[in-house]
């Protein structure tokens, strides 16, 4: 990408990461109680008598009422008749609303649909007076029950007829009634004059905003896709076939949510935690419709707490405190457990929900994240669709559907739109509802046609930066890795909808089956069963865990027949009731989260597949490299090595106000050892960001040590990208690898530097860093090895013994060039030919919990390397023997069987030379000096390499170029034809469609191989 890309880019992930709102992905407690608003700037006619602000024109008439109410217990409901109009004179804060982003926040309630508008003036008396309007703009009142209108002035308010100065002060608001109505009423609510609206305003229905820019398009595009038809042909008839097909779907969905034929009262085991967990839901859900105060009065009307949209800064949430908390509970009350009043609780809940304006063609204000906070309205409204058809509002609330899902997004997919993963763990399933809603004519089949059609599409691998299945199986989100929150999240539900459509017209292709498939197996390699590295996590990194994904293997290997064996492997190698991990997600079943997936049926799939007789598949083992996700991972025997980096296409950290605020270097070549076991997480590994983390201190990161409030996210510089195009990795036959980075912080330092290396030999990794350089003289620059939680303080350490290190506190500065080997708190060994500036402290550590509203403290043995402040050319070597302990380590350092043949800006080369793994493995930063080592002359791009000499005639050689050459977020990889020249005369082994020998001479072969993707290429070669 070329400069200007990249600013932009950037920049627009800048501002997006900054518009994250903080609660997303994690599951959330349903609350008791509304916290105390803010309405300090708000009109809400909640006084005994109206501000004298306010006088009618003309006739008509203005008056408190308690009738209907947005917030307290009271609106005004302004009367109108023969052309009368309201005035607000003065009101507080319009004045200071007439700024670049300033504008008005109102909600307006109307007893009488009619296809006409209400007109909102704005100027001084003086103009208002004269018929000359500042600012003017429409609202269609085509609607009944409440509705907001959020206007920026500058923005849908202008008016191309007013040629005064813009900073003209504003003084009166006059309301104008629709002129085809010769009298009427209407009701106003918290109405607020702000110096500063969000760019997010949704159009809708009472607000199209043609032209007016509101937002991101995948928040804020109701009312586009609202406004789209179908390109796919209505069908003559609906076949027998296709009704059957509809049927089985729907009959899988509902025994996915409600079990199939379980006899609840005799459940044990897993399912029995489930049914537990789910009578805990409901029980909560009945006393959070209790604190709604839903009342139908005696002509129709329907009163309770006011709702907003989720980020509407005011409360309680259409989502939060009803259809996350509320509307599942009622219908597994009335369905489970047979409660009739439930039913009409829910009868109540959506007319409520109608009434405050949860409705087809209304944006609540801003569409903002607004359908990750709503999945219980969806399922609830499908689970009950008798009942609604028999009260006369199932089409009302079907339609709501169309509109908040975005269904007009699947009309047309002959062009490539990103769906992110947020769009699949939400949308997909709601879009799904929505169809299987609809009566059995053609017109539901060219519906489903569409949206298989926008499934096929968006499970395809995305190009370029794009959401969500990426070449090398990881998955992204906010253009970057999220094999957490976003990634597994969306593969479960895509897995799921996979399953319900399998068997019928309507199943996925098999290219989508294995795209999806790639992305299970994907996640599985890089999670130590229950666990990943925390840079796989984006802004959560306390959330390190994929558990969601794991029913995703057994519905997506139940989607084939026969079942998918692979799957089914994978699917029972991490199924182990016995572990306290997953019995934890056994006692899940609620609708708090994002998604609704945790249910009774589901979990029963899961639960019959794991006696179907599938064998456990073995622990993974070797060496994969996901070029897309700047990371590697290594897996001998139970533990798994994770390694991060960042680049020109791999950002750095994300954060939120809330949320990984001390981010800033958990990509710097962050290198994290997992364990496993039946209680094994990241904290079991000794990595506790929670409690008392130094977040200078990733282990294997090479960094300036920097204060907490240094750390802190400032100025929203997060998602950023550097100028670098050299991360990544080489995997040789997935066995072993090579994985380095050229770092570059461009963003707080950019005099900050070094070339980094890791060598993965099996349980052998060689760290190499060298150029180590930066200006700053006030902060150390270090190069952590190891930063081990201790859950006791006698948890024992070795250092230079095989005696162990007990005591609380210790602390061990290296100042002469001698070797050194240390072993850390979980077994892992650390060898360091030239130890000098190696620190070793023992102790308890304060800091900051992610979020940085708490402070943590928690007891750490930590070693690293101090490089000094402002360095030049500093360097590094150290080795890790995995789970070695303190004899293993001690042999180890006396014989480590590896040499280090170079290691400066040109290239880091290390040769292996363990009898039967004589392995040579390559980064090389500049190819324009040739590196002449081993088997490899010289390339002619940088490039990993690596070479494993089979003998003296067989070798097999492994090259990545690790610049993905993407031009724009959009575009794929660029493929390009990467040139070595090798010591000897070779030939290929076997022919090959990514490489092939273009040239020999007496002395040199060279070999041309097709690079793309940042992906490994594996050749062998004989004489």
């Amino acid at each position: 990408m070329g400069t200007t890309v990249l600013q932009g880019r950037k920049h627009g992930m800048r501002l997006l990461a900054a518009a994250l709102l903080a609660a997303s992905s994690m599951e959330a407690f349903p609350e008791r109680t509304f916290a105390a608003d803010d309405y300090s700037k708000t009109e809400s006619f909640e006084a005994a008598a109206l501000p004298s602000t306010w006088s009618v024109e003309n006739g008509g008439t203005k008056m408190l009422s308690s009738k209907h109410y947005k917030h307290g217990s009271q609106s005004m409901q302004w009367t109108w008749s023969n052309g009368s109009k309201l005035r607000d004179t003065q009101p507080a804060n319009l004045a200071t609303a007439n700024v670049t982003n300033g504008g008005m926040k109102l909600w307006i309630y109307n007893e009488n649909p009619v296809n006409d508008q209400v007109t909102f003036n704005f100027g001084k008396t003086t103009e208002i007076n004269s018929g000359i309007f500042h600012y003017t703009f429409k609202v269609n009142l085509n609607f009944k029950g409440w509705r907001a209108v959020w206007v920026r002035f500058r923005a849908e308010g202008m008016n191309p007829a007013y040629t005064q100065n813009l900073n003209e002060a504003l003084e009166t608001m006059q309301i104008v009634p629709p002129a085809s109505v010769p009298s009427g009423s209407l009701y106003f609510d918290n109405l607020e004059f702000s110096p500063s609206m969000v760019q997010r305003r949704s159009a809708d229905y009472q607000m199209p905003k043609p032209g007016i820019s509101v937002g991101g398009s995948t928040w804020d595009n109701v009312y586009y896709y609202s406004q789209q038809q179908p390109t796919i042909p209505l069908p003559a008839t609906i076949t027998q076939q296709e009704t059957d097909g509809f049927n089985a779907i729907s009959t899988k969905y509902e025994k996915w949510v409600y079990g199939d034929a379980l006899q609840y009262a005799n459940l044990s085991g897993p399912l029995k935690a489930r049914y537990d967990g789910l009578q805990k839901f409901i029980r909560n859900g009945l006393a959070a419709y209790n604190a709604l105060h839903i009342v139908r009065h005696p002509g129709g009307s329907i009163t309770g707490e006011a709702l907003y949209a989720n980020a509407d800064p005011h409360s309680p949430k259409f989502g939060d405190n009803v259809s996350k908390t509320v509307l599942l509970p009622l219908v597994l009350d009335y369905k489970i457990n047979g409660n009739a009043t439930s039913k009409q609780k829910v009868l109540d809940v959506l007319d409520y929900m109608n009434d405050q304006g949860w409705a087809e063609g209304s944006s609540i204000g801003t569409q903002d994240h607004e359908t990750n906070n709503n999945s219980g309205y969806f399922h609830a409204v499908y689970l009950m669709r008798n009942e609604l058809k028999a009260a006369g509002i199932f089409n009302r609330e079907l339609n709501t559907i169309f509109w908040y899902a975005n269904f007009g997004k699947t009309f047309d997919n002959s062009v490539y739109v990103e769906t992110t993963a947020d769009e699949m763990r939400t949308k997909f399933m709601y879009d799904l509802l929505y169809v299987l809603g609809m009566d059995n004519t053609p017109k539901k089949v060219q519906y489903m046609k569409g949206l298989v059609g926008l499934y096929e599409q968006a499970l395809q691998i995305a190009p370029g930066l794009a959401d969500t299945i990426k070449p090398d199986g990881t998955l992204f989100h906010h253009q970057g890795v999220y094999l957490n929150a976003y990634g597994d999240h969306a593969i479960h539900t895509t897995a799921l909808i996979a399953y319900f459509l399998s068997g019928t017209p309507y199943a996925l292709s098999d290219s989508v089956f294995n795209n999806i498939k790639k992305a299970l197996l994907t996640l599985e390699l890089a999670s130590n069963k229950y666990v990943m590295p925390v840079g796989a996590t984006g802004r959560f990194p306390a959330a390190t865990s994929p558990l969601t994904s794991l029913q995703g293997y057994a519905y997506l290997a139940m989607a084939k027949t026969p079942i998918d064996t692979e799957l089914a492997s994978t699917f029972m190698r991490l199924w182990d009731p016995q572990s306290k991990v997953l019995q934890g997600l056994f006692r899940t079943s609620d609708s708090y989260g994002v998604e609704y997936l945790d249910t009774l049926g589901g979990l029963q799939l899961a639960d019959n597949l794991a006696t179907e007789g599938f064998a456990a598949k073995a622990n993974p083992q070797g060496f994969w490299v996901m070029p897309y996700g700047a990371m590697a991972v290594n897996r001998i025997n139970d533990r798994l090595v994770g390694i991060k980096g960042w680049s020109y296409y791999a950002w750095d950290f994300e954060a939120a106000d809330n949320q990984n605020i001390y981010g800033r270097y958990q990509s710097y070549g962050n290198m994290q050892i997992l364990q496993n076991g039946l209680t094994s997480g990241i904290v079991e590994s000794g990595i506790n960001v929670e409690n008392g983390w130094d977040w200078s201190r990733w282990p294997g990161t090479t960094v300036k040590h920097l204060s907490l409030t240094e750390l802190a996210l400032t100025n929203g510089r997060m998602n950023s990208y550097s100028d670098s195009k050299f991360v990544g990795g080489v995997s040789s036959q997935n066995k072993y690898g090579v994985f380095a980075m050229k770092l570059h912080d461009t963003i707080f330092d950019p005099s900050l530097r070094a070339n980094k290396s890791v060598f993965f030999f099996g349980d052998k990794i060689v760290s190499l860093g060298s150029d180590i350089q930066n200006t700053d003289s006030a902060h150390n620059t270090e190069t952590t090895l190891f930063q081990s939680y201790m859950p006791s303080t006698s948890m024992p350490f070795w250092f230079n013994s095989t005696t162990p290190v007990v005591s609380a506190t210790y602390t061990s500065t290296i100042t002469s060039p001698t070797p050194a080997w240390i072993v850390d708190p979980y077994g892992n060994g650390y060898v360091l030919p030239n130890a000098s500036g190696t620190v070793i402290t023992r102790g308890v550590q304060n800091s900051m919990n992610n979020a940085g509203t708490k402070n943590t403290s928690g007891n750490y043995t930590t070693a690293y390397i101090n490089h000094g402040t402002a360095p030049a050319s500093a360097g590094y070597e150290y080795a890790i023997k995995i789970a070695a302990g303190a004899q293993g380590t001690a042999n180890f350092a006396n014989n480590t069987q590896y040499t280090v043949l170079q290691k400066n800006s040109n290239a880091h080369v290390v040769k292996n030379t363990e009898p039967g793994k004589d392995m040579t493995g390559y980064a090389i930063f500049n190819s324009s000096v040739p590196v002449n080592q081993g088997l490899i002359r010289s390339s002619s791009d940088p490039i990993i390499a690596m070479v494993h000499s089979i003998s003296t005639k067989e070798a097999v050689l492994s090259v990545a170029d690790p610049d993905l050459r993407i031009a724009t977020e959009l575009t794929p990889s660029a493929m390009k034809k990467d040139t070595l020249i090798l010591n000897g005369k070779w030939r290929l082994k076997a022919a090959s469609n990514e490489a092939r020998v273009i040239s020999t001479s007496g002395t040199t072969t060279t070999v041309e191989f097709d690079t793309v993707h940042g992906k490994s290429i594996d050749i062998t070669l004989v004489k």
